[in-house]
């Protein structure tokens, strides 16, 4: 068992946002149960918190994967009671629709909407046992906004705002707070593959928005940040 009474699971953790969530979570008293498919990355990042004096655990998982969640769920419950579930696994591929494949297509749908359902789904009701947790979605400005040449890529986001408000309003009774993230573009290896016509060096950090996320995450007793937007001062690109 972990020495804190607060863990948190992170999907996603072993790059860009989820890594850095990890970090600050961990810094914040969390032992973090870190998810990921990379299993070097996962296991560097888990080196270098502990290295830092935080608590860790490491689990490969594919959250697209129904056995893969299955199994996540029956590991991290060794280490504890998951308080804290951030959706964070995502995956953007752009193109003109003419262009897009249906294996693109099933590939985002996969990983940024099924695997935030299957995650959800597995994790709830222990939270609905003990009256308390925390769902966190990272979402996107794309959630709120159908970007062109992102057709699946945006319709998944979009489903993904519609299943946190559905599983807000759900789980109200229950005393589960459902916190959804749209950040604008963010500096991470996300953009690496990808032609963008903007300068890297002005998109927000990985580090602000998990600061700005774990302001949310702890907010205080019966409040809770619904919808949290964050952008660049000066918009969007």
């Amino acid at each position: 068992m972990p020495k804190s009474e607060k863990v948190a699971l992170i999907t996603g953790a072993s790059s860009g946002i989820g890594k850095s969530l990890s970090r600050k979570l961990c810094e914040n008293g969390y032992h973090c149960i870190l998810a990921a498919r990379s299993e070097e990355k996962l296991q560097h990042l888990a080196e270098s918190i502990r290295d830092d004096g935080h608590e860790c655990s490491a689990i490969i998982a594919d959250v697209g994967d129904e056995s893969s969640v299955d199994a996540l769920f029956e590991q991290s419950s060794k280490i504890g009671t998951v308080s804290l579930v951030v959706n964070n696994a995502g995956l953007g591929i752009f193109s003109k629709i003419e262009e897009s494949t249906v294996e693109d297509w099933d590939a985002q749908i996969n990983v940024n909407l099924r695997g935030s359902f299957l995650v959800s789904r597995k994790y709830i009701p222990e939270m609905q046992k003990q009256k308390s947790g925390t769902l966190v979605f990272m979402n996107s400005v794309a959630g709120n906004f159908g970007y062109p040449y992102s057709a699946a890529y945006v319709a998944s986001k979009f489903g993904l705002r519609g299943l946190s408000e559905s599983l807000r309003n759900e789980l109200r009774k229950d005393n589960i707070k459902v916190i959804s993230v749209h950040p604008g573009a963010i500096d991470t290896a996300f953009w690496d593959d990808i032609n963008v016509d903007f300068p890297r060096e002005e998109m927000l950090s990985p580090e602000m928005i998990a600061n700005s996320v774990v302001h949310a995450i702890e907010a205080p007793g019966a409040t809770v940040i619904e919808n949290l937007t964050i952008r660049r001062v000066a918009g969007d690109f």
